[in-house]
């Protein structure tokens, strides 16, 4: 553990205004600009208070207690204002959720409730993050079917009767063993063999429809694996690479459900809300598609051990494979083609593997030491 000291010590001077220097990932001003509205948008550090809230979009995430919900509205907060980010979930959040902004109990199966919270409020854009993951999914089927299906229908109905904008996230979950792997282009064949998977395959195909049938503002980014230190795992194929971060600070040794050479695509959690910002506000005629991938880096468990043993030379990593779970990795990506998004709205990863290892352990360090 003495290697980790020195980055410790350097990553608390920059406590205040993460991620720090050393890091080539420092939040940026967001490439994008929505010039069909008028919003005055700014780099998040330097954001201009003479936007009054009027100014901005209402936006309402649902499953807003998850991995990415409460990080989206903490970054859309910064932006838009506090009040104008309102987060909803069915479990009742911690005191530190009700302090930061507005926060609704709903249930996305409701969806007279969910029409009253968008009108009662305002809505200008859903997020819906609301959903059962991959390995969940293949424990209660009949869930998975119920929350990923019929909620996706509650939130299209709603957005096209009040025209709102729409962003719906799918993942790597939505390919299958029949799709090319090494990368996945954004049109192939998908077919996957997981209730998470036909479900999110669903919902993009759903949306589309809505779009060329309604007009509906519908929006898809193809998620990888997304890895943060402030949020624990929610029932993924990628939550070892979570996981893995906590276990080499904690003990110092970590066994990997997945095998030692499974590639998976994956993502810091920073560049996942800053693609998820810039295709929100990405001018609707600079879409040519209505689900994009977005790619950053891709690993397997073995090269992030030795990437993390670089930092703390005496972490070990041992394998007790879990065959759902390995059966499901085998049958994803190794790597998104994301040629799309970077030629359409501009997107770029700031984060690769390194600087994925840095931030981690020094954000989970400082935690600790908190």
């Amino acid at each position: 553990m003495m290697r980790l000291m020195p980055l410790l010590r350097n990553a608390t001077k920059h406590v205040g205004s993460w991620p720090p220097s050393s890091v080539d990932g420092q939040m940026s001003a967001v490439r994008v600009i929505n010039s069909s509205t008028q919003q005055c948008f700014a780099p998040l550090e330097t954001q201009s208070s003479t936007c009054s809230d009027p100014d901005y979009p209402k936006v309402l995430i649902t499953g807003g207690l998850g991995q990415l919900g409460f990080g989206l509205a903490r970054f859309l907060r910064k932006r838009y204002g506090k009040s104008n980010v309102i987060l909803s979930d069915i479990k009742k959040p911690s005191y530190h959720v009700y302090q930061s902004g507005p926060f609704i109990f709903s249930d996305i199966l409701d969806r007279k409730r969910l029409e009253e919270i968008v009108v009662n409020n305002n809505i200008d854009w859903l997020v819906h993050y609301a959903a059962v993951l991959s390995a969940d999914g293949e424990r209660n089927v009949s869930l998975a079917r119920e929350v990923n299906v019929t909620g996706v229908h509650n939130i299209l109905d709603v957005a096209t009767k009040h025209s709102l904008r729409v962003f719906v996230p799918s993942t790597i979950g939505a390919f299958g063993p029949s799709s090319p792997r090494d990368p996945a282009p954004d049109l192939c064949v998908q077919r996957p063999r997981t209730i998470y998977g036909v479900s999110k395959v669903h919902a993009e195909l759903m949306g589309e429809y809505y779009h060329h049938r309604f007009g509906l503002d519908f929006r898809c980014l193809r998620y990888p694996g997304i890895i943060s230190a402030d949020s624990q795992p929610g029932g993924g194929t990628t939550d070892y690479a979570v996981q893995i971060f906590h276990a080499a600070i904690r003990s110092g040794c970590f066994e990997c459900n997945l095998r030692c050479d499974s590639p998976l695509p994956m993502m810091y959690i920073d560049d996942c809300l800053r693609a998820t910002l810039e295709i929100l506000e990405a001018p609707a005629k600079a879409l040519l598609s209505r689900t994009y991938n977005i790619n950053a880096m891709s690993f397997t468990p073995y090269e992030l051990a030795k990437e993390i043993q670089k930092v703390l030379p005496d972490f070990k990593i041992t394998y007790k494979v879990d065959p759902v779970r390995q059966a499901i990795a085998d049958g994803w990506p190794m790597a998104l083609e994301d040629s799309a998004a970077r030629r359409d709205w501009g997107w770029r990863h700031d984060f690769d593997l390194p600087e994925l290892v840095h931030v981690m352990l020094t954000r989970i360090a400082i935690a600790n030491q908190l």
